[in-house]
């Protein structure tokens, strides 16, 4: 009982650098910090494998600051498997598919979103994406 709380503090605590290094990222444009808090949320991950919000968060970072597509795709797919109800996640992974060329996956995630999704900017870009991917996918097929 004590070992899961002291483990679950210590993800915690990983997890909180891992946001304070993408802060300084941000803020001063390093992109070292970027993988300063990859590898935070990392440990976070590794030491507590369930812990949604680090795997949301990695995901995040890792295809918006680190272009790493397939990264992304793959935390969050884990985020989805452990809380399907989290549509912000289904929105994130559309947008990674998007950067791995993964079209009709991220036309799967974002008509998923819109099935689940509440924010209204969100469901925007949403269909917005869905057509131009639609019409992308047309033009190949000729």
């Amino acid at each position: 009982m004590k070992f899961r709380m002291i483990r679950r503090l210590l993800a915690r605590f990983y997890h909180l650098r891992g946001m304070t290094w993408r802060h300084w990222g941000h803020r001063y444009n390093d992109p070292a910090a970027y993988y300063r808090a990859e590898q935070d949320f990392t440990r976070a991950i590794e030491i507590l494998p369930t812990f949604v919000q680090a795997l949301y968060d990695r995901g995040l970072l890792r295809w918006r600051e680190l272009d790493d597509g397939a990264g992304a795709e793959a935390d969050l797919t884990r985020v989805l498997e452990l809380d399907p109800k989290r549509a912000e996640a289904w929105f994130n992974r559309a947008l990674a598919r998007e950067i791995t060329g993964d079209l009709t996956g991220a036309i799967a995630d974002f008509r998923r979103y819109l099935s689940e999704g509440t924010d209204p900017q969100w469901r925007g870009i949403s269909q917005r994406q869905i057509a131009i991917l639609e019409a992308s996918s047309a033009r190949e097929e000729k």
